[in-house]
């Protein structure tokens, strides 16, 4: 975070105080507000730059249940330990000293267990469920349409051992809700024509959906102002009083916020947010890349998932989003150039790409990773006022709906919709 000289006390103006103060204003803090503001709240949202500016501005823009698992899997530790000093590889650490990024290797390969993996993989895809099905009810109301459609997902593979061993996480989904259909490599051919790279096969599943994401962001705070959310952008929260258990008064750089309840969605930042509160929050962040390239000849008609090259596809009305990598850097935002030639060489692989590929947009972020793979979503330990929402990974965008949901539901003390205990805040 930058660092910000706390003026005195009697300088700080004050901002109209609010029931609930939400810090962040990416996908997951709007969607957050939203609902608050639903069950009668007022509620203020202090952003430090602009609505939807960090990760929630270039994801990949799935709305994919069927890719909704925690990051931290059985077999990750095999592959972990072949990819992360391997600079092109789809998970990778910069090497350095790091004793907060050691605990967190440790705690992600511990959560490798397939009965811990399986526990949360129950609870993400009724998440992830739950949040499509909201977004696909926003996109019929909205008055601006964000790209929201919902023709499923084709997960190609390129190896037979590896599309046969993919067979057991189709079927994991599906006992979930999630159906999927196998398809032949003709079969891929014939309802996939933009896959044009060799190819054995792919698992389809229909229900997934896509969407732009900066404009379904948008949408989505259009609909929170109408609701009566407060948006402040430009107010950087800086430092924070606590007293007996409690959050007191936020200092921003627009001035001092009092909240009777505070919600932390900070994203990556959250991490650092929550140490000047007295909280250990293992949040880190990971770096991922998106290109927007103009529409192809071939133009895909489903959001296409590169499995052995961890690279997805998302076909927009008039251009082509292709994202990728997973890169393990707390807050370096500096564009690895090695790391985005490793994405184009990927997709050019399997996809009929234009020569020279016309790059509309070259966008990096940060996707706020906790050890578990599992969000943080709930009350924080020791602190009664003061909840979390964050660490969701590469599903941001694709749980945002149902964690603004969950979230209001335990701030307001309704009944929740869903089992919050997988996604308990104070398990770190």
């Amino acid at each position: 975070m930058p660092l910000v000289k706390t003026p005195p006390r009697e300088e700080l103006r004050a901002l109209p105080a609010t029931d609930v103060a939400v810090v962040g204003g990416g996908v997951v803090g709007i969607a957050c507000a939203l609902e608050l503001a639903r069950r009668g709240a007022s509620v203020t949202v202090l952003e430090r730059d602009r609505i939807g500016s960090g990760c929630s501005f270039g994801n990949a823009g799935w709305l994919t249940p069927s890719l909704s698992l925690p990051l931290a899997a059985p077999g990750m530790l095999r592959k972990a330990t072949r990819w992360l000093l391997d600079p092109e590889s789809p998970l990778y650490i910069q090497p350095r000293f790091d004793a907060g990024l050691a605990r967190w290797i440790l705690g992600f390969l511990a959560a490798t267990r397939r009965s811990r993996f399986e526990r949360g993989a129950a609870a993400m895809l009724e998440l992830c469920r739950v949040s499509v099905d909201l977004w696909e009810e926003l996109a019929r109301r909205a008055p601006e349409p964000f790209g929201f459609e919902r023709h499923g997902l084709v997960s190609v593979y390129e190896h037979r051992e590896v599309f046969e061993k993919a067979r057991a996480m189709a079927e994991l989904v599906a006992r979930h809700g999630i159906p999927f259909e196998a398809w032949s490599a003709d079969q891929v051919r014939e309802r996939e024509p933009a896959v044009v790279g060799a190819q054995v096969g792919a698992y389809y599943f229909p229900d997934d959906a896509h969407c732009e994401p900066y404009p379904a962001v948008v949408a989505l705070a259009a609909e929170a102002r109408r609701a009566g959310v407060r948006i402040v952008e430009g107010a950087e929260v800086y430092a924070a009083e606590r007293t007996n258990g409690t959050v007191g008064r936020l200092s921003t750089t627009l001035g001092a916020l009092t909240a009777g309840q505070v919600v932390l969605a900070a994203g990556a930042w959250c991490e650092d947010l929550g140490r000047s509160l007295g909280l250990r929050v293992p949040i880190l962040g990971a770096k991922g890349y998106s290109l927007v390239l103009p529409r192809l000849e071939r133009h895909p008609r489903h959001s296409i998932y590169l499995a052995e090259r961890k690279i997805a596809i998302n076909p927009h009305a008039d251009a082509l989003r292709v994202s990728g990598t997973l890169e393990l850097v707390r807050d370096d935002l500096s564009i690895n150039r090695r790391r985005v030639g490793a994405i184009v060489r990927g997709a050019s692989g399997m996809l009929a790409l234009p020569r020279p590929l016309g790059v509309r947009e070259l966008w990096r972020g940060l996707r706020p990773c906790a050890p578990d793979g599992m969000p943080l979503i709930g009350r924080a330990r020791g602190v009664g006022n003061l909840w979390l929402a964050t660490g969701h990974q590469m599903t941001g965008l694709k749980t945002a709906t149902g964690t603004g949901r969950l979230i209001a539901e335990l701030v307001t003390g309704q009944p929740p919709s869903f089992d919050p205990e997988p996604f308990r805040a104070d398990r770190y």
